[in-house]
């Protein structure tokens, strides 16, 4: 059964999550660290195919006030590199708004150090992003 990924994408390193089967819950899979939007780009279609993903979430940096900065340029040519060899899935762009700062929360709460523990704010932040994609979406 296919599932719905979401990408907290970073120069550094990668968010991400993966729906379960029924597209109802979110959960972190390991962060990647990359070096380039090439390496980037091979390890998400590695993961796209590894978990049969039909929708591929990206977080959109925008700032509050809407408008796209330059590193939501950096998305959007991931996405481009990505959709031609990834035909049947679909790509959404996503609003990641406040994501880090609800995960640098969360993470607060649990009481989980950030230091120490480089990418699990990315991969929580990829949960949240994911979470909130599912809870808009319809059943499918």
């Amino acid at each position: 059964m296919s599932r719905v990924m979401a990408v907290d994408w970073g120069t550094r390193r990668i968010g991400v999550a993966v729906s379960d089967e029924t597209w109802s819950l979110a959960r972190t899979l390991p962060t990647l660290n990359v070096t380039s939007a090439k390496e980037a780009a091979r390890l998400l279609l590695t993961l796209v195919q590894e978990h049969d993903v039909a929708i591929l979430v990206v977080g959109n940096p925008v700032h509050m006030s809407g408008r796209e900065g330059s590193s939501a340029q950096h998305v959007h040519q991931l996405v481009d590199k990505l959709q031609p060899r990834l035909p049947g899935v679909r790509f959404v762009l996503w609003d990641e708004r406040l994501s880090s700062h609800q995960a640098q929360e969360i993470l607060r709460e649990r009481q989980e150090k950030i230091r120490g523990a480089p990418g699990r704010l990315d991969q929580v932040a990829a949960a949240l992003l994911l979470q909130s994609f599912l809870d808009s979406e319809p059943a499918r």
